[in-house]
């Protein structure tokens, strides 16, 4: 998939996220401000009515009723139309290197940044470790933490923006990671994406080195 298309799925992202973020596999219209749009996503108007087009054309969305700023967006079964774009054969393949790929773009991801609830599943986890050592059973730390940092919407929307971020300057390979992460952030739920797991780690891995 080349750049322009794997741009096009990233915007897809943060659109979706911020118009139509609880959406299924499912047909729904969405009324929206192409101003209040163009102030979430911090693009200019023309830039988001381009992607908008092209969205369209992949017949991703249909902008209905454009009046006085104001639109709806027919959003179509978009499980089954990301299935037509993005690549089966990445799909069916277990995301291999997702850890690679975020210490590679880590500067985008602020690390260094404070997050409120992350210190305390960072001491579970450093709890966990110094009792039971490397075999330490993580699960239920990670699905919990998971579930609470990306349950908020805001959070939620800044590792979209973070994402369409990524696709507009990645190489070849970059953009092939992004479309498969892209594809799970909208068809999984929170705590089985594994993206949101291997963040989630690496998160946690940098908060205990620099505690």
């Amino acid at each position: 998939m080349n750049n322009i298309k794997s741009k096009d799925i990233a915007f897809f992202n943060l659109l979706k996220g911020l118009i139509a973020p609880k959406l299924g596999n499912e047909a729904m219209d969405y009324k929206f401000s192409i101003s209040d749009l163009a102030n979430k996503m911090e693009l200019d108007h023309k830039i988001i009515s381009n992607f908008l087009k092209k969205l369209q054309k992949d017949g991703l969305v249909d902008v209905l009723n454009d009046v006085n700023g104001e639109s709806y967006l027919h959003f179509e079964k978009t499980h089954d139309k990301l299935l037509e774009i993005v690549s089966v054969d990445a799909i069916e393949e277990k995301i291999s290197g997702i850890s690679d790929f975020i210490e590679k773009k880590i500067s985008y991801f602020h690390l260094d940044e404070p997050m409120e609830i992350l210190p305390k599943y960072a001491l579970e986890v450093k709890e966990l470790i110094k009792k039971f050592g490397p075999k330490a059973d993580l699960s239920d730390v990670i699905s919990r933490g998971v579930k609470d940092i990306f349950s908020y919407e805001e959070n939620r929307n800044a590792l979209n923006k973070i994402i369409f971020e990524i696709a507009k300057d990645g190489d070849e390979e970059d953009l092939r990671c992004l479309e498969e992460i892209i594809y799970y952030r909208l068809n999984l739920p929170i705590e089985e994406d594994p993206f949101h797991i291997t963040l989630f780690l690496t998160a946690i891995s940098y908060k205990i080195q620099h505690s």
